[in-house]
């Protein structure tokens, strides 16, 4: 139940931890019966956020919780009132990020939020190993909430295993190619603004961001080859729904 003086999250901690497993992927049929608990948290997100109600929500930390949070939720709130109905997830217009949504009194759409709320006020890359479209080859919805002020932490981690997991990342040695995740190739200007932005780089090339996170047997090959010698080629990207 929401409290009369902050926002609780605890109906979609325990959602998910029920009805979404350790791959990230959801029991859909669960968690249609359970819909309209689900449903509850969304009219919460219609009723509060950062912007009607800031004092609840101090600080980027809080904030950018609240935003990830939010855009998960109706994404899984979308596939669950569809499923088993699938062809919607990835039509041509992209049917469930078009979907309309309300945040805290204020009409608008996944992509909105994506886009004009999400990466322009946060100018943070890490949202895009966080941020889950329902599709396979999104990063893995997580199971249980962002902890109060861990949103930091939680992001650097997803950084960290959404790179080293070889189904996104995967670096040949002997012929210095590196394939990505489609991810890298979509939003491209968000990891290299934020090399210069923040790291101060005057002409970032992709694999310097890799180069932070990227741990194992070829990361220092990785990090020592000068980034114009290595020829990246982008894998196929999983439109299944992330069901179990």
């Amino acid at each position: 139940m929401q409290s009369a003086d902050h926002f609780s999250y605890d109906e979609y901690d325990r959602l998910t931890r029920a009805y979404v497993d350790q791959r990230g992927d959801v029991n859909y049929p669960g968690l249609k019966r359970d819909l309209a608990a689900l449903k509850a948290f969304i009219d919460q997100l219609a009723a509060m956020s950062p912007e009607n109600k800031p004092e609840w929500f101090p600080g980027e930390d809080e904030r950018k919780r609240y935003y990830l949070t939010a855009y998960n939720a109706y994404i899984v709130f979308y596939a669950a009132s569809a499923y088993p109905d699938k062809h919607g997830l990835w039509s041509k217009l992209g049917l469930f990020k078009n979907k309309d949504i309300i945040l805290g009194g204020r009409k608008l759409t996944l992509n909105d939020l994506e886009h004009s709320i999400i990466r322009k006020e946060f100018l943070d890359p890490r949202i895009h190993f966080a941020l889950n479209c329902g599709a396979r080859g999104c990063p893995p919805l997580k199971a249980g909430v962002i902890a109060q002020n861990a949103t930091e932490n939680e992001l650097e981690e997803a950084a960290r295993r959404f790179i080293n997991d070889p189904a996104n990342v995967r670096f040949d040695e002997s012929s210095l190619t590196l394939y990505l995740s489609k991810i890298f190739d979509w939003f491209e200007g968000d990891f290299l603004n934020y090399l210069r932005v923040k790291r101060g780089l005057a002409a970032p090339h992709i694999v310097q961001y890799l180069a932070l996170y990227l741990r194992g047997s070829s990361a220092e090959t990785f990090s020592n080859a000068p980034a114009t010698a290595i020829t990246i080629k982008y894998l196929a990207y999983d439109k299944g729904l992330n069901e179990q």
